[in-house]
């Protein structure tokens, strides 16, 4: 398998589940991959590019560790979409920080959530959209939340990040004053689902996740994606829209089309 800096970890670990030892080995943060929980959940969302940023280590030190065991690097380096700029980039406090109420912050700990293996995402994302203009969200942490800023940061928000001790991170949420928030790209819900069952006939990969609990509907769907073959969609049975999912097969390149067949039963399909 080659590897690049946008390859996933969860496409790694699939791969070689001895990369578990092997990335532990470079940094104490990354020891989290060791819980079959928090692995599942947030391994899916990271890539080296990212995990080398949490770590504040390098590529390179994921290729170093990870050749050994099979491993091959991509000759040219591949530059994410979503890049975000490093935090030794960002100069100067954004204005909101420099006038931040006490009374106007919602401080959110995910700390102990983490430890406990549990996921914050969704917790966080419900105080994030019930966030007023004039409030700002405080996430308290071990490390930068990289993919989680890459998914607020398009609903229209400023951010920025302090690193008070080595356990110890704070990352700031703020609505932008001008403009609305920013919608999911509209072309990636398009085409009429029956002409595209049509299309994929004999090429669908069915997927139920209407039993499950959550976040396991939508960890386990952008893992199917990793493997899904080009020519294929993902025919999902859901219980409902998957709002948080959709931000996330933008981010991805892929397509969906949504049919909302009856109460609590909703069918996607999913393509590139």
């Amino acid at each position: 398998m080659e590897l690049s800096a946008t390859t996933r970890i969860s496409t790694i670990l699939r791969e070689n589940p001895a990369a578990i030892e092997a990335i532990v080995s470079i940094n104490k943060h990354f020891e989290k991959l060791r819980n079959p929980v928090l692995r599942k959940v947030l391994a899916s969302r990271v890539t080296i590019a990212d995990a080398a940023r949490i770590g504040k280590c390098r590529v390179e030190d994921f290729y170093e560790k990870l050749e050994p065991l099979g491993f091959s690097i991509a000759s040219k380096p591949t530059h994410s979409k979503r890049a975000i700029p490093m935090e030794n980039d960002v100069l100067e406090r954004p204005a909101f920080m420099a006038n931040l109420k006490q009374e106007d912050t919602l401080v959110l700990d995910v700390r102990d959530t983490i430890a406990k293996g549990d996921d914050p995402f969704l917790q966080i994302m419900d105080a994030v959209n019930k966030l007023n203009p004039e409030q700002v969200l405080c996430i308290v942490n071990t490390f930068e939340p990289i993919p989680l800023i890459a998914i607020i940061r398009p609903k229209g928000f400023e951010y920025y990040t302090e690193t008070l001790g080595p356990h110890l991170v704070k990352t700031y949420f703020k609505k932008q004053s001008a403009g609305e928030e920013v919608k999911v790209n509209p072309t990636v819900i398009e085409e009429n689902f029956d002409e595209l069952l049509a299309r994929y006939s004999g090429k669908l990969q069915p997927m139920d996740v209407r039993q499950m609990e959550m976040p396991q509907p939508m960890v386990s769907i952008l893992g199917a994606l990793e493997t899904l073959p080009k020519d294929k969609a993902l025919y999902v049975h859901h219980r409902k829209v998957p709002q948080f999912l959709l931000p996330q097969l933008t981010e991805r390149g892929f397509k969906v089309s949504i049919k909302e067949v009856g109460p609590n039963e909703v069918n996607l399909l999913i393509y590139r």
